[in-house]
This record gives C-alpha cells, structure tokens and sequence, in this order.
C-alpha cells in the first residue's frame, strides 16, 4: 500500500496583537495542506490586572457566540487519567505502537492504518496525528536523553489519554483544515504539557499560551523557535484569579464519542420492567415534587491534592448507590464526594462506573442505600408541558424550580430538551422531572446569552446509556 495522504504543513504567523489575531477567524482551503498557525507565548500584563482578565473573558465570550464556529478551549493544567481501567487500556494501545513506530520507516502503510486513540473525521489532520505523535515521542528523548524505558512508557501514556480528552473537543465531526481551533492556556505550564501544546499546533490549532508573571522556565529550544514572545509592559506575581469559563452549548462539545463509553460493564438486576400507562395517574404537587430532592445529591469534585475542582449534582437512578451526573462535573477528579439531602455525612468515592463523552454523562457509585428516581421511558415530552428542575446552583443544595418545555435541540447532533426552569453553576447533572415525578433530563447547560435557556439530555438517551444500572419500577 502506498500513503498518498498528505500530513499538515504548518507555517508559523508572525504578529504585533496577539489576542486580536488569535481572535481571528481563519479562512483556510479545505483541500490546502499548508496552514498558518499562531503560537504565542503572551507574557506579563498590560495596564492592569482588571484589564487583563477582561481581556481573557472578551475571548471566552467570543469563542461561546454564535459569531464564532471555532472550538475553543480556555485551560489551566491538563486532566490525566486516573481510572486504572483506562491506564490499562492505554498502556495496551501503547504496547502496540512500539511495534508500529519501529516498523514505520520500513513500512509506513502500517503506521496509516493502525489506529491511535480519537479517529478524526478528516485523513489530513488523522494522518498528520499519527505524524505528530511520533515526532512529540523523538523530541522527549532529546530533551530527556537520560530517561528509563519506564519514564518513556508513562510520558507516552499521559499523552495518549490526553489525545482522548481533548482532541474531541476540538475536532469532532465537520472539523477539517480550513478550521482553527483555539487554545488559550493561563498560568505556569508543565513541561510535558508544553509538548501537548505544541502538538496540537502541528494540527492547525492557534495557541495563546498566557503567563501574568513569567515566561516558560527551561523552554525548549525547538518550541521558542517555533512560537512568539509577546511581553507586556508589567509582570505581575500576586495571584491572579479569573472566572470560570463554562462553555455553552455550540462549542466545545464533540459530536462523537470520544471513548470507550463504558469502563465497567457490571450489571444490575432490575426489579420490574418500566411502567407506561400513566393515564390513570394524577399529577404531584409542586409540594411533592419537592419531596424527590432525597434522589438528588450534590456532588464535589477533588484532584489528587484533595482541593475542590468543581461542583454539581447527581441523581440516584438505582438504591444500591448508582448516581448518575455529568460528565463534566467530574472531569479531572481523583476522588468525589456526595452529600444527601438532610445528612452532613459526605460520603467518598473513587468508584467511577462508566460515561459517554457525547451526551456528557456518567455514573459514580457509592456505598449508601436510597431510593432511585424513576426515569420516563415511555411517551414523548411536548413543547409547553411543565416540568420541574432539582439541583444545587452555586452550592445551594437542592433548590426547586419550575417552568416547561421550551423546544428541543440538536447541539452538535446530540438531541436535547431546552426548559425554563431556572439554572445555575452547580445544577449540572441535577433532576429535570415532569409533573408525575419522573426524570426526564439531566439537567447539563445553560446559555449565558439568554435567561432561563436551559438543556438537559433527554431520558431515552440515559435510558440507552444507563439501562443496566437503572432501577426499575411498577
């Protein structure tokens, strides 16, 4: 076989303004193998400190409107994986590409259709991947000259769950050469991070990498060359903090899953098959509803220096201590814990079951017994039917909302439910419920443009993730 694909060529662009060029939108050939790409190093800060967060919100709130359809990553360190299951897999995938790096100068075809981690959707940029990757592996044995095949082993590792974290959210489906991606990266960086960085150039994405009080210690010779010293007038050393950014729901948010969609296929026995007359039914009160908070639970996010990353809610979907969330509320956790409504208990779980990049779902487990929710799996929702949202925006544990079904959208292929009902920070895998107290949505994103336009991941698509974890009910 004979590779007639050609890998990304990537021209470095020169500038003066940096965030207003990174701000640019890049108007590429779809079928050009060539690309200017921006990767400066924006070192200090301008006027002030209150202009230089601005600055950095001017670009969240760009890359989150309509007006942009680049993908756009505000970061400040990189996830690493800490699920063993994953670590394993990984370790598989790269026990594999030893093989195929050694044989891929006698044998490139090999090298092409062997797959690594995300397949992207266009044969340049998947091409250029593979390319890519095994340059970033000679550069850390240059820099690293010293270094044991163990090291190497878990340099590679790291690298390869970051290609799965984050290549899917910036090229998912439609992404090709002629679109830029964006990265900004605030803060010191590590080393190993520079080079992931540095990798995602190669792929035409743009780099803003921003430090209020130093440049890269130690930079890398082939890396300096290769970006743009931007220094402003002052360097600032007291720390600096800057708001989250949240991205909505256009960007950011691949269109296929990224991963495996399961780490665990243990199964739970359900207890009765789902109900689907309610015809007889009548409605709960709001003062009922209210009552099903006890299924709600608020969840913490913790990395592995046991400081707080996040906050959100959770539903519990089976008694034996299945909770289901977002995916995003527990990105980057080395543990979690979950707090039920009247207990100051926090229970403390590392036991993360499965997700689903797509619909940003997941499932943790703990060890408490409490009722599940009932998740509708039956008739359809209708746009105007009331509907009641439980969750904890900004820590207030479990606050009820009410309003109805505003419409439904597709976010990048994915279907959601768009509702009223009031949300905040931290309502993020919180219950959406109809009015006979069944859940149907997670409650996952909000538009920051717009008041009360809010989305939730429908139920049939947590009844397709989630069914073997579901408790079932007459």
């Amino acid at each position: 076989m004979i590779v007639r694909t050609k890998p990304l060529k990537i021209k470095r662009k020169e500038t003066q303004t940096p965030l207003e060029d990174f701000m640019l939108i890049n108007e590429n050939d779809n079928y050009s193998v060539t690309k200017e790409v921006l990767f400066v190093r924006y070192i200090g800060i301008p006027n002030s400190i209150e202009d230089y967060i601005e600055n950095i919100l001017t670009i969240d709130r760009y890359f989150s409107s309509s007006m942009s359809t680049s993908p756009y990553l505000r970061l400040h360190r990189l996830e690493i994986t800490s699920n063993v299951n994953d670590i394993n897999r990984l370790s598989n995938v790269w026990e594999n590409w030893q093989t195929i790096v050694t044989n891929s100068l006698t044998d490139p075809s090999s090298l092409y259709q062997a797959p690594l981690c995300t397949q992207l959707d266009n044969d340049t940029l998947e091409w250029t991947k593979k390319l890519t990757f095994i340059q970033i592996l000679s550069m850390y044995k240059e820099i690293y000259p010293n270094s044991n095949a163990t090291l190497f082993k878990n340099f590679a590792i790291k690298f390869l769950s970051w290609l799965e974290i984050y290549l899917p959210k910036l090229f998912y489906s439609g992404i090709t050469t002629s679109t830029s991606p964006k990265i900004v990266f605030i803060g010191d960086i590590k080393h190993h991070e520079l080079l992931f960085l540095y990798f995602l150039s190669k792929l035409g994405c743009d780099i803003c990498y921003m430090n209020p009080k130093e440049d890269i210690v130690n930079l890398y010779p082939e890396i300096k060359e290769y970006s743009t010293l931007y220094k402003c007038s002052t360097l600032y050393s007291d720390t600096v903090t800057i708001p989250d950014f949240l991205p909505t729901p256009n960007t950011g948010r691949p269109s296929l899953a990224s991963m495996p969609d399961t780490i665990s296929r243990s199964k739970i026995p359900t207890t009765a098959k789902p109900s689907s007359n309610l015809s007889k039914a009548e409605e709960f009160s709001y003062e009922q509803l209210a009552g099903f908070s006890n299924s709600v639970v608020m969840i913490k996010t913790y990395d592995d220096q046991n400081t707080i990353l996040c906050s959100g809610s959770g539903v519990v979907i089976h008694s034996n201590g299945y909770i289901l969330t977002n995916l995003h509320v527990l990105a980057g956790g080395h543990h979690f814990s979950v707090l039920y409504e009247n207990e100051t208990k926090e229970y403390i779980t590392a036991n993360f079951i499965k997700y689903h990049q797509q619909y940003d779902l997941a499932i943790i487990k703990v060890d408490k017994k409490c009722s599940a929710l009932t998740v509708k799996t039956d008739d359809h929702l209708v746009r105007g039917q009331k509907i009641v949202a439980i969750g904890s925006p900004l820590g207030l544990f479990n606050s009820v909302s009410d309003g109805i079904v505003s419409g439904f959208r597709d976010i990048d292929s994915t279907p959601m439910i768009q509702f009223t009902a009031p949300i905040s920070n931290g309502s993020s895998g919180g219950a959406l419920l109809d009015m006979f107290g069944r859940l149907v949505g997670l409650i996952t994103a909000g538009f920051n443009q717009g008041q009360n336009l809010n989305l939730a991941v429908p139920s049939q698509k947590i009844y397709q993730f989630a069914q073997n974890f579901i408790e079932h009910t007459n």
